[in-house]
Protein backbone atom coordinates (compact mmCIF):
# COMPACT_ATOMS: atom_id res chain seq x y z
CA UNK A 1 0.00 0.00 0.00
CA UNK A 2 1.38 3.42 -0.94
CA UNK A 3 2.02 6.23 1.57
CA UNK A 4 -0.09 9.28 0.76
CA UNK A 5 1.80 12.52 1.45
CA UNK A 6 0.14 15.95 1.37
CA UNK A 7 2.59 18.56 0.08
CA UNK A 8 2.16 22.28 0.80
CA UNK A 9 4.37 24.15 -1.66
CA UNK A 10 4.61 26.50 -4.64
CA UNK A 11 3.82 25.46 -8.21
CA UNK A 12 7.52 25.55 -9.16
CA UNK A 13 8.44 23.22 -6.31
CA UNK A 14 5.59 20.87 -7.25
CA UNK A 15 7.07 20.47 -10.73
CA UNK A 16 10.52 19.72 -9.28
CA UNK A 17 9.43 17.25 -6.61
CA UNK A 18 7.10 15.44 -9.03
CA UNK A 19 10.01 14.64 -11.31
CA UNK A 20 12.06 13.33 -8.35
CA UNK A 21 9.32 11.36 -6.57
CA UNK A 22 9.18 8.89 -9.45
CA UNK A 23 12.37 7.36 -8.04
CA UNK A 24 10.67 6.39 -4.77
CA UNK A 25 8.39 3.37 -4.52
CA UNK A 26 4.98 3.33 -2.88
CA UNK A 27 4.39 7.03 -2.31
CA UNK A 28 1.53 9.18 -3.58
CA UNK A 29 1.80 12.97 -3.51
CA UNK A 30 -1.20 15.29 -3.21
CA UNK A 31 -0.41 19.00 -3.64
CA UNK A 32 -1.82 22.10 -1.96
CA UNK A 33 -0.33 25.09 -3.76
CA UNK A 34 0.25 28.63 -2.51
CA UNK A 35 1.27 31.84 -4.25
CA UNK A 36 2.84 33.14 -1.03
CA UNK A 37 4.17 31.07 1.92
CA UNK A 38 1.86 33.07 4.21
CA UNK A 39 -1.05 31.08 2.70
CA UNK A 40 0.25 27.80 4.21
CA UNK A 41 -1.90 27.98 7.42
CA UNK A 42 -5.06 28.25 5.30
CA UNK A 43 -3.99 25.30 3.13
CA UNK A 44 -3.30 23.28 6.28
CA UNK A 45 -7.04 23.37 7.05
CA UNK A 46 -7.88 22.08 3.56
CA UNK A 47 -5.82 18.88 3.71
CA UNK A 48 -7.81 15.71 3.07
CA UNK A 49 -7.07 12.44 4.88
CA UNK A 50 -3.48 11.36 4.25
CA UNK A 51 -0.56 9.55 5.91
CA UNK A 52 1.95 12.39 6.27
CA UNK A 53 2.50 16.08 5.58
CA UNK A 54 5.45 17.72 3.82
CA UNK A 55 6.26 21.42 3.45
CA UNK A 56 8.22 22.51 0.38
CA UNK A 57 10.59 24.72 2.38
CA UNK A 58 11.30 26.25 5.77
CA UNK A 59 9.15 29.35 5.29
CA UNK A 60 5.75 27.63 4.85
CA UNK A 61 6.68 25.36 7.77
CA UNK A 62 7.40 28.34 10.03
CA UNK A 63 4.08 29.97 9.10
CA UNK A 64 2.19 26.84 10.24
CA UNK A 65 4.45 25.72 13.10
CA UNK A 66 2.11 26.79 15.90
CA UNK A 67 -0.76 24.71 14.46
CA UNK A 68 1.20 21.48 13.87
CA UNK A 69 0.72 20.14 17.40
CA UNK A 70 -2.94 19.52 16.52
CA UNK A 71 -2.06 17.51 13.40
CA UNK A 72 -2.43 13.76 14.10
CA UNK A 73 -0.05 12.67 11.31
CA UNK A 74 3.76 13.01 11.06
CA UNK A 75 5.11 16.04 9.21
CA UNK A 76 8.41 17.14 7.70
CA UNK A 77 9.84 19.98 5.65
CA UNK A 78 12.58 20.54 3.06
CA UNK A 79 15.40 22.18 4.97
CA UNK A 80 17.76 24.73 3.46
CA UNK A 81 21.26 23.48 4.25
CA UNK A 82 24.88 23.72 3.09
CA UNK A 83 24.24 21.27 0.24
CA UNK A 84 21.48 23.51 -1.14
CA UNK A 85 23.68 26.62 -0.99
CA UNK A 86 26.71 24.83 -2.48
CA UNK A 87 24.68 23.35 -5.35
CA UNK A 88 23.14 26.74 -6.16
CA UNK A 89 26.43 28.66 -6.08
CA UNK A 90 28.15 26.03 -8.24
CA UNK A 91 25.32 26.26 -10.79
CA UNK A 92 25.64 30.07 -10.79
CA UNK A 93 29.38 30.01 -11.42
CA UNK A 94 29.17 27.24 -14.05
CA UNK A 95 26.22 28.61 -16.03
CA UNK A 96 26.36 32.37 -15.54
CA UNK A 97 30.01 33.11 -14.65
CA UNK A 98 29.00 35.81 -12.15
CA UNK A 99 31.49 36.70 -9.37
CA UNK A 100 30.18 35.98 -5.86
CA UNK A 101 30.51 39.61 -4.81
CA UNK A 102 28.15 40.64 -7.62
CA UNK A 103 25.13 38.62 -6.41
CA UNK A 104 22.35 39.24 -3.92
CA UNK A 105 21.03 36.15 -2.16
CA UNK A 106 18.17 35.66 0.31
CA UNK A 107 18.37 32.70 2.71
CA UNK A 108 16.71 31.42 5.87
CA UNK A 109 20.00 31.40 7.78
CA UNK A 110 22.87 33.63 6.56
CA UNK A 111 25.33 31.59 8.64
CA UNK A 112 24.89 28.69 6.19
CA UNK A 113 26.26 30.82 3.33
CA UNK A 114 29.15 31.91 5.55
CA UNK A 115 29.86 28.25 6.35
CA UNK A 116 29.99 27.32 2.67
CA UNK A 117 32.31 30.21 1.84
CA UNK A 118 34.59 29.19 4.72
CA UNK A 119 34.61 25.54 3.61
CA UNK A 120 35.70 26.44 0.05
CA UNK A 121 38.31 28.85 1.49
CA UNK A 122 36.81 31.82 -0.34
CA UNK A 123 38.60 35.02 0.69
CA UNK A 124 37.22 37.53 -1.78
CA UNK A 125 34.45 40.13 -1.35
CA UNK A 126 31.27 38.44 -0.13
CA UNK A 127 27.84 38.46 -1.77
CA UNK A 128 24.95 40.56 -0.46
CA UNK A 129 23.14 38.23 1.94
CA UNK A 130 19.57 38.98 2.98
CA UNK A 131 17.95 36.97 5.82
CA UNK A 132 14.39 35.66 5.43
CA UNK A 133 11.95 35.48 8.34
CA UNK A 134 8.19 35.19 8.77
CA UNK A 135 8.14 38.73 10.17
CA UNK A 136 9.77 40.20 7.08
CA UNK A 137 7.32 40.85 4.19
CA UNK A 138 8.17 39.21 0.89
CA UNK A 139 7.83 42.58 -0.87
CA UNK A 140 10.52 44.01 1.41
CA UNK A 141 12.94 41.28 0.30
CA UNK A 142 12.04 41.85 -3.35
CA UNK A 143 12.54 45.62 -3.08
CA UNK A 144 15.93 45.15 -1.45
CA UNK A 145 17.08 43.00 -4.40
CA UNK A 146 15.72 45.51 -6.90
CA UNK A 147 17.44 48.43 -5.13
CA UNK A 148 20.82 46.67 -5.36
CA UNK A 149 20.21 45.95 -9.06
CA UNK A 150 19.21 49.51 -9.86
CA UNK A 151 22.26 50.83 -7.98
CA UNK A 152 24.41 48.63 -10.24
CA UNK A 153 25.79 46.86 -7.14
CA UNK A 154 24.90 43.38 -8.42
CA UNK A 155 24.59 41.42 -11.66
CA UNK A 156 22.46 38.51 -10.45
CA UNK A 157 19.95 37.49 -7.76
CA UNK A 158 19.44 34.12 -6.04
CA UNK A 159 16.15 33.81 -4.18
CA UNK A 160 14.61 31.15 -1.95
CA UNK A 161 11.10 32.56 -2.53
CA UNK A 162 9.38 31.43 -5.71
CA UNK A 163 7.06 34.45 -5.89
CA UNK A 164 10.08 36.78 -5.71
CA UNK A 165 11.68 34.88 -8.60
CA UNK A 166 8.52 35.25 -10.70
CA UNK A 167 8.43 39.03 -10.14
CA UNK A 168 12.14 39.40 -10.95
CA UNK A 169 11.56 37.46 -14.17
CA UNK A 170 8.70 39.79 -15.07
CA UNK A 171 11.05 42.75 -14.55
CA UNK A 172 13.71 40.99 -16.68
CA UNK A 173 16.23 41.08 -13.84
CA UNK A 174 18.66 38.12 -14.02
CA UNK A 175 17.72 35.69 -11.25
CA UNK A 176 17.51 32.03 -10.30
CA UNK A 177 15.72 30.01 -7.66
CA UNK A 178 17.60 28.24 -4.90
CA UNK A 179 18.33 24.68 -6.05
CA UNK A 180 17.38 21.96 -3.60
CA UNK A 181 19.70 19.04 -4.32
CA UNK A 182 17.94 15.97 -5.72
CA UNK A 183 19.48 13.73 -3.06
CA UNK A 184 18.23 16.05 -0.30
CA UNK A 185 14.66 15.90 -1.64
CA UNK A 186 14.81 12.11 -2.01
CA UNK A 187 16.14 11.77 1.53
CA UNK A 188 13.37 14.02 2.87
CA UNK A 189 10.66 12.04 1.04
CA UNK A 190 12.08 8.73 2.29
CA UNK A 191 12.25 10.11 5.83
CA UNK A 192 8.64 11.34 5.65
CA UNK A 193 7.50 7.95 4.37
CA UNK A 194 9.41 6.17 7.16
CA UNK A 195 7.86 8.41 9.82
CA UNK A 196 4.41 7.54 8.51
CA UNK A 197 5.10 3.79 8.53
CA UNK A 198 6.55 3.98 12.04
CA UNK A 199 3.54 5.95 13.31
CA UNK A 200 1.19 3.35 11.84
CA UNK A 201 3.08 0.42 13.35
CA UNK A 202 3.19 2.09 16.77
CA UNK A 203 -0.51 2.95 16.63
CA UNK A 204 -1.66 -0.65 16.13
CA UNK A 205 0.51 -2.06 18.93
CA UNK A 206 -1.49 -4.27 21.31
CA UNK A 207 -2.41 -2.74 24.67
CA UNK A 208 -4.02 -4.44 27.67
CA UNK A 209 -5.63 -2.38 30.43
CA UNK A 210 -6.55 -3.41 33.97
CA UNK A 211 -9.40 -1.56 35.68
CA UNK A 212 -9.74 -2.23 39.41
CA UNK A 213 -12.09 -0.86 42.05
CA UNK A 214 -11.78 -1.13 45.84
CA UNK A 215 -13.29 -4.29 47.34
CA UNK A 216 -17.04 -4.14 47.98
CA UNK A 217 -17.40 -1.20 45.57
CA UNK A 218 -18.32 -2.61 42.14
CA UNK A 219 -17.41 -0.51 39.13
CA UNK A 220 -20.28 1.61 37.89
CA UNK A 221 -21.57 0.33 34.54
CA UNK A 222 -21.82 3.84 33.12
CA UNK A 223 -18.21 4.57 34.09
CA UNK A 224 -17.05 1.35 32.40
CA UNK A 225 -18.94 2.34 29.24
CA UNK A 226 -17.28 5.76 29.20
CA UNK A 227 -13.78 4.32 29.71
CA UNK A 228 -14.19 1.75 26.93
CA UNK A 229 -15.62 4.41 24.62
CA UNK A 230 -12.76 6.82 25.34
CA UNK A 231 -10.12 4.16 24.61
CA UNK A 232 -12.04 2.25 21.89
CA UNK A 233 -11.63 -0.86 24.03
CA UNK A 234 -13.33 -4.19 24.27
CA UNK A 235 -13.43 -5.65 27.77
CA UNK A 236 -13.71 -8.83 29.79
CA UNK A 237 -14.99 -8.96 33.36
CA UNK A 238 -12.61 -10.77 35.74
CA UNK A 239 -14.42 -10.18 39.05
CA UNK A 240 -17.13 -7.81 40.26
CA UNK A 241 -14.33 -5.36 41.01
CA UNK A 242 -11.98 -5.77 38.04
CA UNK A 243 -12.00 -5.77 34.24
CA UNK A 244 -9.49 -6.35 31.45
CA UNK A 245 -9.51 -3.89 28.54
CA UNK A 246 -8.12 -4.53 25.05
CA UNK A 247 -7.19 -1.68 22.71
CA UNK A 248 -4.28 -0.28 20.66
CA UNK A 249 -1.53 2.20 21.45
CA UNK A 250 -2.98 4.72 19.00
CA UNK A 251 -6.41 4.73 20.62
CA UNK A 252 -4.94 4.99 24.13
CA UNK A 253 -2.59 7.80 23.12
CA UNK A 254 -5.43 9.83 21.64
CA UNK A 255 -7.54 9.32 24.79
CA UNK A 256 -4.67 10.60 26.94
CA UNK A 257 -3.93 13.53 24.64
CA UNK A 258 -7.58 14.64 24.80
CA UNK A 259 -7.52 14.03 28.59
CA UNK A 260 -10.72 11.97 28.31
CA UNK A 261 -9.49 9.37 30.80
CA UNK A 262 -8.08 11.95 33.20
CA UNK A 263 -11.42 13.78 33.26
CA UNK A 264 -13.28 10.55 34.02
CA UNK A 265 -10.96 9.82 36.93
CA UNK A 266 -11.54 13.25 38.43
CA UNK A 267 -15.33 13.12 37.98
CA UNK A 268 -16.04 9.75 39.58
CA UNK A 269 -17.22 9.47 43.18
CA UNK A 270 -15.98 5.84 43.30
CA UNK A 271 -12.17 5.87 42.99
CA UNK A 272 -10.60 3.13 40.91
CA UNK A 273 -7.15 2.20 39.63
CA UNK A 274 -6.32 1.99 35.95
CA UNK A 275 -3.12 0.73 34.32
CA UNK A 276 -2.08 -0.23 30.79
CA UNK A 277 0.64 -2.43 29.41
CA UNK A 278 2.22 -2.45 25.96
CA UNK A 279 3.77 -5.61 24.59
CA UNK A 280 4.83 -7.62 21.59
CA UNK A 281 2.05 -10.07 22.50
CA UNK A 282 -1.19 -9.97 24.49
CA UNK A 283 0.45 -12.08 27.21
CA UNK A 284 3.37 -9.65 27.55
CA UNK A 285 1.05 -6.61 27.48
CA UNK A 286 -1.09 -8.18 30.22
CA UNK A 287 1.96 -8.82 32.41
CA UNK A 288 3.12 -5.22 31.92
CA UNK A 289 -0.35 -3.92 32.82
CA UNK A 290 -0.30 -6.04 35.97
CA UNK A 291 3.10 -4.60 36.96
CA UNK A 292 1.93 -1.04 36.23
CA UNK A 293 -1.20 -1.55 38.36
CA UNK A 294 0.99 -2.23 41.41
CA UNK A 295 2.17 1.40 41.24
CA UNK A 296 -1.26 3.00 40.78
CA UNK A 297 -3.20 4.68 43.55
CA UNK A 298 -6.94 5.43 43.24
CA UNK A 299 -7.63 7.97 40.47
CA UNK A 300 -4.24 7.44 38.82
CA UNK A 301 -3.22 5.91 35.51
CA UNK A 302 0.11 4.21 34.83
CA UNK A 303 1.50 2.72 31.63
CA UNK A 304 4.32 0.18 31.33
CA UNK A 305 5.61 0.01 27.77
CA UNK A 306 7.29 -2.85 25.92
CA UNK A 307 10.72 -1.51 26.95
CA UNK A 308 9.68 -1.65 30.62
CA UNK A 309 9.51 2.14 30.95
CA UNK A 310 6.89 3.15 33.51
CA UNK A 311 4.95 6.27 32.45
CA UNK A 312 2.76 8.25 34.84
CA UNK A 313 0.96 8.87 36.95
CA UNK A 314 -1.57 10.57 34.73
CA UNK A 315 -3.08 13.14 35.12
CA UNK A 316 -0.66 14.59 37.70
CA UNK A 317 2.59 13.93 35.87
CA UNK A 318 4.09 12.03 32.99
CA UNK A 319 7.32 10.87 34.61
CA UNK A 320 9.25 8.02 32.99
CA UNK A 321 10.86 5.37 35.17
CA UNK A 322 12.83 2.46 33.73
CA UNK A 323 11.94 -0.86 35.36
CA UNK A 324 14.95 -2.47 33.73
CA UNK A 325 18.31 -0.90 33.05
CA UNK A 326 21.62 -1.63 31.40
CA UNK A 327 23.16 1.59 32.79
CA UNK A 328 26.52 0.44 34.25
CA UNK A 329 26.38 3.23 36.86
CA UNK A 330 23.02 2.01 38.22
CA UNK A 331 24.11 -1.64 38.03
CA UNK A 332 27.29 -0.86 39.98
CA UNK A 333 25.25 0.93 42.68
CA UNK A 334 22.84 -1.99 42.85
CA UNK A 335 25.72 -4.43 43.29
CA UNK A 336 27.40 -2.40 46.05
CA UNK A 337 24.23 -1.66 48.02
CA UNK A 338 22.40 -4.97 47.41
CA UNK A 339 19.40 -2.88 46.27
CA UNK A 340 17.55 -3.73 43.06
CA UNK A 341 18.19 -1.62 39.93
CA UNK A 342 14.48 -0.76 40.10
CA UNK A 343 14.84 0.75 43.58
CA UNK A 344 17.94 2.68 42.47
CA UNK A 345 15.98 4.06 39.48
CA UNK A 346 13.10 5.05 41.77
CA UNK A 347 15.45 6.86 44.16
CA UNK A 348 17.03 8.75 41.24
CA UNK A 349 13.55 9.73 40.03
CA UNK A 350 12.60 10.76 43.58
CA UNK A 351 15.59 13.12 43.70
CA UNK A 352 14.82 14.65 40.31
CA UNK A 353 11.20 15.43 41.23
CA UNK A 354 11.94 17.03 44.62
CA UNK A 355 12.42 20.78 45.00
CA UNK A 356 14.82 20.21 47.91
CA UNK A 357 17.96 18.06 47.99
CA UNK A 358 17.23 17.12 51.62
CA UNK A 359 14.67 14.48 52.63
CA UNK A 360 13.53 12.28 55.50
CA UNK A 361 12.74 8.57 55.52
CA UNK A 362 9.06 9.60 55.68
CA UNK A 363 9.41 11.54 52.40
CA UNK A 364 11.03 8.59 50.65
CA UNK A 365 8.55 6.09 52.10
CA UNK A 366 5.63 8.12 50.69
CA UNK A 367 7.25 8.23 47.27
CA UNK A 368 8.21 4.54 47.15
CA UNK A 369 4.87 3.44 48.63
CA UNK A 370 6.59 1.07 51.08
CA UNK A 371 6.69 0.88 54.89
CA UNK A 372 8.83 3.14 57.02
CA UNK A 373 10.91 0.16 58.14
CA UNK A 374 11.63 -0.90 54.54
CA UNK A 375 12.61 2.67 53.66
CA UNK A 376 15.00 2.90 56.62
CA UNK A 377 16.70 -0.30 55.50
CA UNK A 378 17.12 1.17 51.99
CA UNK A 379 18.56 4.42 53.37
CA UNK A 380 20.96 2.52 55.67
CA UNK A 381 22.39 0.64 52.68
CA UNK A 382 22.85 3.93 50.83
CA UNK A 383 24.55 5.58 53.82
CA UNK A 384 26.79 2.57 54.53
CA UNK A 385 28.08 2.65 50.96
CA UNK A 386 28.54 6.42 50.75
CA UNK A 387 25.58 7.07 48.43
CA UNK A 388 23.71 9.11 51.07
CA UNK A 389 24.70 11.09 54.14
CA UNK A 390 23.10 12.46 57.30
CA UNK A 391 22.91 16.27 57.22
CA UNK A 392 20.75 17.08 60.26
CA UNK A 393 17.60 16.44 62.23
CA UNK A 394 14.03 17.71 61.93
CA UNK A 395 12.07 18.41 65.12
CA UNK A 396 8.44 17.30 64.94
CA UNK A 397 5.49 19.09 66.48
CA UNK A 398 4.51 15.88 68.25
CA UNK A 399 6.33 13.97 70.92
CA UNK A 400 8.88 11.43 69.79
CA UNK A 401 12.31 11.23 68.28
CA UNK A 402 13.37 13.89 65.79
CA UNK A 403 13.53 12.79 62.15
CA UNK A 404 16.92 12.35 60.55
CA UNK A 405 17.52 14.46 57.44
CA UNK A 406 19.47 12.96 54.56
CA UNK A 407 21.00 14.01 51.26
CA UNK A 408 21.88 11.76 48.35
CA UNK A 409 25.60 11.66 47.61
CA UNK A 410 25.72 10.56 43.97
CA UNK A 411 24.95 11.99 40.53
CA UNK A 412 21.24 11.79 39.64
CA UNK A 413 21.16 13.68 36.32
Amino acid sequence: MSTKIAVICSKAFMERINSIAQNIENIQLEFYLYNQPTEAPVLLKEIKPCDALLFGGTLPYLHTQSALSAIPIPWNYIKQDETTISTTLLSLIANHAVPLNRISIDVMNPAIVENVLTEIEYRGPKPYIQPISITKPTQSILQHHIALWEANSIDFIITSIHSVFDELQALQIPAMRMLDATNSIIQCLEETKSRSLLTKSESVKAVVGLLQAPENKPIDANMLTQITAATHSTYKQITAYSFELYTTAGHLQRALEKENLQNLLQQTSKPFKLAFGYGHSIFEAHQHAKNALSFAKPCEIYILDEHKNLLGPFPNSEARLALKTDDPYVLQMAKQTSLSPLNISKIINFSRERQSAQFTSHNLAEYLQVTRRTTERIIKKLVDNGYAKVVGEEMTHQQGRPRTIYELNFATY
